[in-house]
Order: C-alpha cells, then sequence, then structure tokens
C-alpha cells in the first residue's frame, strides 16, 4: 500500500465493506462526505459537490490503472476487485 493516499486506501475501504455492491461516482462521494466534511474549505456546496466528485473519479481512475477497483465508465459504477481486497488485508494474509 505504500503508493496508495489515505483518501484512495478510504475509497477502497468503503467499497470493501460493500463488497459485490457497484456505486456510481455520486453514491460513493455521498458515502465519503465524512472524509469531505473535514476538508471543508469555504466554497459553495454546490461546487464543492462538484470537487468532490472529481476528486473521486480522479481516484477512481488511478485505482483502476492499478487493478484495486474496476470502473465502468459508460455507467459511472465502481466495485472493488479481489486484488484491492488483498491490498487492503496484505498484512492480515501474511501473518
Amino acid at each position: 500500500m505504500e503508493n496508495l493516499s489515505i483518501f484512495h486506501i478510504k475509497i477502497l475501504q468503503t467499497l470493501a465493506e460493500r463488497y459485490g455492491m457497484s456505486f456510481s461516482i455520486e453514491e460513493l462521494t455521498s458515502l465519503l462526505s465524512p472524509i469531505f466534511n473535514t476538508l471543508t474549505t469555504l466554497t459553495s456546496n454546490m461546487s464543492s459537490g462538484t470537487e468532490n466528485q472529481a476528486r473521486v473519479l480522479e481516484a477512481l481512475i488511478f485505482l483502476n490503472e492499478q487493478g484495486y477497483v474496476f470502473l465502468n465508465l459508460d455507467t459511472d459504477k465502481s466495485l472493488i476487485t479481489i486484488k484491492g481486497l488483498v491490498i487492503l488485508n496484505d498484512k492480515v494474509l501474511c501473518n
């Protein structure tokens, strides 16, 4: 997990908690709202929501390229892969 940011890990954890389900970017952004609430700046809710969705999309694209999630750009849905589950639990599997 050395090249994954805390934000990437939070996305993987959120998807892992709901394994087998797929989520749109809007749904995933909503699930991650506690993280964004701690990072809130003095911006309007509309631009902040759009900005948060852009952050989630960028992170999902990166995680998709690494094979940790499957991102279907046609349906805007994503779900965690087995590789994503393994990277979250690599320490458990090594012990």
